[in-house]
């Protein structure tokens, strides 16, 4: 048996014009470039050699061979000859030399947040002052030269005349403002 469908009534919409002057109009958005001043951008502080142990840490200390403790100013990182020493993080090289006496051979580099990271006894010296590093760049190689007891990298963070505790700067992120085109990422 079939069923009649059932009948489907039908709507018609018509439009009725209305004034439109009964509406609230928000007034146009117009944007407007304001000098923020230099762009900020993001940069971290790593270990200059990897999977290596630290053997010697920042604070008082005191060496086989030494009348009494002293002051160490920086961490030690044990590491054989030639394994390569990476630039912490980007910055300038603003001193290479050799210490007789104490450092050795040492690379010194500044980075845009006002904090420069110091390498030291290394073997060898792979940039020159002056140099623009990346970060992770290969500055150098680890060693034993000036007074050193074996093969390692000495690494300070320096600020000014202070040294600090690289520990506290290490794995870190800072936000830095780089003026005019040498801003990047």
């Amino acid at each position: 048996m079939a069923m009649a469908a059932a009948p489907q009534a039908m709507h018609v919409a018509v439009a009725v014009d209305k004034p439109v002057a009964e509406r609230p109009m928000a007034p146009p958005l117009i944007a407007e470039a304001k000098d923020m001043g230099p762009p900020v951008r993001i940069i971290s502080f790593d270990l200059p050699i990897k999977s290596h142990p630290i053997n010697s840490r920042f604070g008082t200390r005191r060496l086989a061979g030494e009348p009494g403790a002293r002051h160490h100013a920086g961490i030690d990182i044990a590491a054989p000859t030639g394994t390569p020493v990476l630039a912490t993080s980007e910055g300038v090289v603003t001193a290479v030399g050799y210490d007789r006496a104490g450092y050795g051979r040492y690379v010194e580099v500044r980075h845009p947040n006002g904090l420069r990271s110091f390498y030291a006894h290394m073997s060898a010296v792979d940039v020159q002052t002056g140099a623009e590093v990346a970060a992770g760049q290969v500055v150098g190689k680890v060693g034993s030269t000036g007074y050193s007891t074996g093969p390692h990298l000495h690494f300070e963070i320096r600020r000014g005349g202070a040294r600090l505790n690289p520990a506290n700067y290490l794995g870190r992120e800072f936000a830095v403002r780089i003026p005019g085109d040498r801003a990047r990422g």
